[in-house]
């Protein structure tokens, strides 16, 4: 009876074991999931943010296009401006 007794002992010991070792694993495997899924929503943030700063920096260059347009259209009209002035000063004075 004694030895039945250890024996059903052993199994109860060892069933516990593998219970808490398969509570760990469990926590260990959700420990890992959770640090991926942080992972990813912060690599899901970099890459709306570098999405966000292209966009900004697309603009910037649109504006700048712009304004680089409009600045060579009045050196253009400045000096076609400047040509007929200088086409009204009298060949004398030129020289």
């Amino acid at each position: 009876m004694a030895g039945h007794a250890r024996a059903a002992t052993g199994e109860i010991g060892a069933g516990l074991m593998g219970a808490l070792l398969a509570v760990d694993g469990a926590v260990r495997a959700a420990r890992e999931q959770a640090a991926w899924d942080r992972a990813e929503a912060r690599a899901e943030d970099a890459v709306h943010r570098l999405g966000q700063a292209l966009l900004a920096s697309r603009a910037r260059e649109a504006e700048l296009a712009r304004q680089l347009a409009a600045a060579r259209a009045e050196a253009t009209g400045l000096r076609i401006r400047a040509t007929r002035a200088e086409a009204r000063i009298p060949a004398a004075r030129r020289a």
